[in-house]
């Protein structure tokens, strides 16, 4: 199961979506023909079935009609017939009355009575046997032990026309006789032979004793030994099935309640399969067509899906790998295209971020270059400040020999101040630059970092929607399945109406015809939901792989801020750098102008070295200590540019991954 699970997980939408379409549209079809093929097959079988049970019942009542009225004869004759209404010697009298009754009932074969002292009157008249004597005959005994009862005899074949007949028997009133009337079976036996139970099935009689009284191709009075039997006399009624070389049949059968004879009749299991037949031949044919239909369906819908996600997919990989040229062409108007336009959209957005920040590291770069440059000339200037300085020390302990030497030396100091004080204005003035771009740097991260907000926001917001989206997409499905369920029980119920249409027979074509036509409409409201749950499962899929695609890009933007936030962080520092190092620069600008005054002084002074020399000595190590502040400074601002230009190449590297 964990094998399926994995290969689930790595197969391909493509493939996921083409099995999941390819399932729900066979799984449905299949179970929708197997389900009418049952109900088909089922609604035969209750037709044919019900037919039978009908055709038995028929058979039942005329079996029951006709000895019924025997009953009534029987017991008539069993009446008015003792040795007191006709004595000794009147026979004629009785023969007369049975002649009667022959006459008018031409089904009977005869009409007889037999006493208890061995007489025994016959109509038609029969010569009987010498010795016959009719109180040794069962159909005597069994009345005379039923006490008054009529009681009906197996069925067996007359001596005289050898057809099948019934003996019907009375005591008669005194107790001295019984009244008999054999019953001719020819009418029940043609109505019994002309039932057909289906196209192959049949009716048979079986009395009492488990004998045949009617089949089609077994004689009458057959003992009846099949291992169906059983059953059969051991309930009222009911339904046996049983195979009988190879032919599986079912048995409905009755029991005649004047008779006790079973009254079954004979189905054929395999006309019900032939009925319900092209039922299921057409159903295969209609699910064969949708799924040809579906599946050309089923390739563009797809090929619709994925190729537009494809081309996500790969953008983003390329986006990934910091390509921000790559841009998506989508024409379709839904969620793919419109998410294609966003994913578009923020390629830009971030497109223009990166090359904002390139340029403004490459700027940053460019002044820290330039800054490190005035602050190698200060520290030139600084070393032939150092140099002079040492001259100038050199030359005051010889003063006195060396005046000209000193005001030449002098000059030469005066010169490399004003060096120096140019240097000191250039180094200024570049670090005002520096600043300004560090500034504008600064600003533009800003910039940034609210544009970037903003797409977070946008991204959010897609987000959000997608997800609203979802729960509707939810809520069409739930309204698909509820049309879905209507349907098919709308489906239910037009079976049941043309079951039931079929059982009330011309009278109910009509109905019938109405039946199908809402068992069609059903079917139809069943295949349109279940297009419409088709395209919500796509819709919901699309969704979850938009969801997947935002969170990405949503992770994307969050590394993006991250970038932003700390190169924000990192002109803040070179600001802050910039700013300190301005202030340095002021400050050595401001002791050249000092280092410029002094040596003004000793210039306005020179002639008067000799009785100043103290003083000369002093303002030198004022000088010196001036020179020393200023390499301190320049040592600063050096360290502060070195870590500018770090800086802007660490933001150089940063922003070269991407490529706009």
């Amino acid at each position: 199961m964990q094998k399926i699970f994995n290969w689930v997980k790595c197969m391909s939408i493509k493939k996921k979506l083409i099995i999941s379409f390819f399932l729900i549209l066979t799984i449905p079809g299949l179970i929708i023909g197997g389900v009418s093929y049952q109900t088909a097959k089922t609604n035969f079988e209750q037709q044919i079935t019900g037919k039978a049970k009908e055709n038995i019942s028929i058979l039942n009542t005329v079996i029951s009609q006709n000895i019924e009225e025997k009953f009534v004869d029987a017991a008539y004759f069993a009446d008015i017939l003792t040795e007191d209404t006709y004595p000794n010697g009147q026979e004629e009298i009785v023969r007369t009355k049975l002649a009667q009754y022959i006459k008018l009932h031409p089904e009977v074969e005869g009409i007889y009575i037999g006493t208890q002292t061995g007489k025994f009157i016959r109509e038609p008249f029969i010569q009987m046997s010498d010795g016959y004597n009719p109180t040794d005959r069962d159909w005597y005994k069994e009345a005379h032990e039923n006490k008054g009862k009529v009681i009906v005899t197996a069925p067996y074949q007359s001596a005289s026309t050898k057809n099948m007949v019934v003996t019907i028997a009375k005591e008669v009133k005194d107790s001295k006789g019984v009244i008999g009337i054999n019953l001719n079976l020819d009418n029940i036996l043609k109505i019994s032979k002309m039932i057909n139970i289906g196209e192959k099935g049949y009716a048979v009689i079986l009395d009492q004793n488990k004998q045949i009284v009617s089949h089609p191709s077994r004689k009458p009075g057959a003992k009846v030994t099949d291992p169906w039997i059983k059953p059969i006399y051991e309930d009222k009624q009911g339904n046996v099935a049983y195979t009988e070389k190879d032919d599986k049949k079912n048995l409905i059968f009755a029991t005649n309640e004047k008779t006790g004879w079973k009254v079954v009749g004979v189905m054929f299991d395999e006309e019900i399969t032939q009925a319900a037949n092209p039922v299921f031949y057409k159903t295969f044919i209609v699910i064969a067509i949708a799924i040809v239909f579906g599946s050309v369906l089923i390739y563009f819908i797809t090929k619709s899906i994925t190729r537009p996600l494809r081309k996500i997919a790969d953008s983003a990989y390329k986006i990934s790998k910091g390509d921000l040229t790559e841009k998506i062409t989508i024409h379709s108007k839904d969620d793919i295209g419109k998410l294609g336009n966003s994913f578009n959209e923020m390629s830009a957005s971030l497109q223009d971020v990166i090359t904002q920040i390139s340029f403004s590291a490459e700027h940053v770069a460019a002044s820290a270059e330039e800054l490190t440059a005035s602050v190698q000339q200060a520290n030139d200037a600084t070393d032939q400040i150092t140099i002079a300085m040492e001259q100038v020390s050199g030359g005051a302990e010889s003063q006195s020999q060396g005046v000209e030497e000193g005001a030449a030396t002098l000059q030469q100091v005066n010169t490399a101040i004003q060096d120096v004080n140019g240097s000191a204005e250039s180094i200024s003035i570049s670090s005002l630059h520096a600043r300004e771009r560090a500034k504008e740097g600064e600003d533009l991260v800003e910039q940034t970092a609210t544009q970037m907000q903003s797409i977070s926001r946008s991204v959010s917001e897609s987000d959000a929607i997608i997800k609203l989206l979802d729960e509707k997409s939810k809520q069409v499905g739930a309204i698909s399945e509820a049309i879905q369920n209507i349907a098919t029980q709308t489906n239910l119920l037009a079976l049941n109406a043309a079951i039931e249409a079929a059982r009330a027979g011309e009278q109910g074509r009509g109905f019938a015809i109405v039946a199908d036509e809402v068992r069609k409409l059903a079917e139809q409201s069943g295949e349109s939901s279940g297009e419409i749950a088709n395209l919500i499962a796509e819709i919901k899929a699309d969704i979850e792989h938009t969801v997947k695609a935002m969170d990405n890009v949503n992770g994307e933007v969050q590394q993006g801020l991250d970038v932003v936030t700390k190169t924000k962080v990192s002109f803040t520092e070179i600001l802050s750098s910039t700013t300190h190092i301005v202030s340095q620069v002021n400050e050595m600008v401001e002791t050249t102008k000092r280092i410029a005054g002094d040596a003004n002084e000793v210039t306005n002074a020179i002639d008067e070295i000799a009785a100043a020399a103290e003083e000369n000595t002093a303002s030198m190590q004022s000088v010196a200590a001036s020179t020393e502040e200023q390499v301190n400074s320049m040592e600063e601002i050096s360290s502060a540019s070195q870590n500018l230009a770090e800086m802007a190449e660490e933001l150089q590297a940063m922003t070269s991954k991407f490529k706009v």
